[in-house]
């Protein structure tokens, strides 16, 4: 299990302002004992979290903490007996729920903090830290010696990134998205201070006055979406088993996250400015024979899009590539390469897309694949070039001959050089999106990526235009 981490401000603080859609019908009364969770208590060396409440019911209650379920090995109505690895996890706090039922009396949550914690931002790191004091370099550092040669930081880090370029590029992302985390954190508490001490109040009386204003509840698509982007740590538990733990989550966590981080955006734009200079790393994005473009080379923003025709979170994406583009016009230019990380049929319906690519039929065939996302068998590729009216005969020769089979390989090797493993991603203008909240739109998520990225630009222009 793993803590959370802020998210950064700029660009997660834009995509949070999203439309989330309406607050959800009030709930019905309850017509049974409200489940309470009153607190929980760890035991380290037996390995079990000890779950204090009420009406937790007969049977085995459903457990999570933080959304992963978790083993019930006992339970009465007022405790529960849960097997956790309480020694392995990092200090933090996590949402522990309990559920006995679908409806919201049937289920409980209760935020629970494990270990002593981490320093509060502005807190001096001990003096025993054995961390340096900065990751930065200026690069003409020496790094080695060899007679009167002297080779550089510089020198060393050309090497690395020739000879592991993804290595190189991943670990510059890493820090990068680490110092941007921090820097926003820094950010957020610095404006928050300032407005509470204008006020007069503390900083927590403030958020505790203006949170809840912007609270919006998320639509009932935002549990499908997390529960669907959670993948494996379900462990097998259904959506209708999950629904209590997400609802919690969303409610106790994101919404209150999204709401902060709105009202912080407000605080930039009427009260103190704050900007943040950190520069995401950006790469040289090859070009290939296989490279499908929508939008002129001109365009001041472009999307390379890793596309796997297997992946349904990419199809999801994928259906709004046409209304972005209505949306911007010419300011915008998608570049698609292939990422078929799902196994043989990903392989094999990027070797189809390519085949129908030959036939200069790319993005009608990339779309009806996408529109309909599901299982792609070798007849159901077939079936989708006739449908998209391919000349067959060449199709199916194309297809079966492994025409492109090579050139798929290619890809793959050249997404490893960007760090990139896994579909949807996305490189603007060279820079690596970050991953889309679950419970936002595909189409909110594109704009405020390219909406960022031509202020960017805009700011980069000379005279700033």
């Amino acid at each position: 299990m793993t803590t959370r981490a802020p998210r950064g401000l700029a660009l997660t603080v834009a995509l949070g302002l999203a439309t989330l859609g309406g607050r959800a019908a009030a709930a019905q009364p309850p017509q049974a004992p409200q489940l309470v969770v009153t607190g929980a208590v760890p035991d380290l060396g037996g390995q079990t979290l000890t779950i204090a409440g009420a009406n937790f019911g007969g049977g085995r209650p459903f457990a999570t903490l933080d959304l992963v379920p978790i083993t019930v090995r006992y339970a009465s109505d007022v405790q529960i007996v849960a097997a956790v690895p309480v020694s392995l996890m990092p200090p933090g706090t996590y949402l522990l729920t309990v559920s006995r039922g679908p409806s919201a009396a049937e289920n409980g949550s209760f935020q629970l903090a494990l270990g002593a914690g981490r320093p509060k931002a502005g807190e001096a790191a001990a003096a025993s830290d054995p961390l340096p004091a900065t990751l930065g370099a200026s690069g003409m550092e020496p790094a080695a010696k060899v007679g009167d040669r002297i080779i550089t930081v510089a020198e060393a880090d050309q090497e690395w990134r020739r000879t592991d370029p993804g290595g190189f590029i991943g670990l510059s992302r890493a820090v990068y998205d680490n110092r941007r985390r921090a820097a926003d954190l820094l950010v957020m508490n610095e404006l928050l201070a300032r407005e509470a001490a204008a006020r007069g109040v503390t900083t927590q009386a403030l958020l505790d006055e203006e949170i809840p204003k912007r609270i919006v509840t998320t639509p009932e698509s935002a549990v499908l979406a997390l529960y669907q982007s959670l993948g494996d740590r379900t462990r097998g538990a259904s959506l209708d088993q999950m629904r209590p733990a997400l609802r919690a989550w969303l409610q106790r966590i994101t919404e209150p996250e999204l709401a902060k981080m709105n009202y912080v955006e407000e605080l930039m734009k009427v009260s103190t400015r704050a900007d943040v200079f950190l520069a995401p790393p950006r790469v040289r994005v090859e070009r290939t024979s296989q490279d499908v473009a929508l939008g002129p080379a001109t365009a001041p923003v472009e999307i390379v899009a890793f596309g796997d025709f297997q992946s349904l979170e990419y199809a999801r994406f994928a259906q709004v590539f046409g209304k972005v583009r209505d949306t911007f016009g010419e300011k915008v230019r998608f570049v698609f390469k292939h990422l078929p990380a799902l196994g043989p049929e990903s392989f094999n319906a990027a070797e189809a897309a390519a085949c129908a690519n030959a036939q200069g039929r790319f993005w009608a065939y990339h779309d009806a694949v996408v529109a309909r996302p599901e299982r792609l068998g070798s007849e159901r590729l077939k079936q989708i070039a006739s449908d998209v009216e391919l000349d067959r005969r060449a199709f199916d020769a194309c297809l079966e001959g492994g025409a492109f089979k090579d050139a798929i390989h290619q890809a793959l090797q050249e997404a490893q050089r960007y760090a990139v493993t896994a579909s949807p991603r996305f490189l603007v203008n060279g820079w690596l999106a970050p991953a889309s909240p679950p419970f936002l739109p595909p189409f909110e998520f594109f704009k405020r990526v390219i909406e960022e990225e031509l202020l960017r630009v805009a700011r980069a222009a000379p005279n700033g235009r």
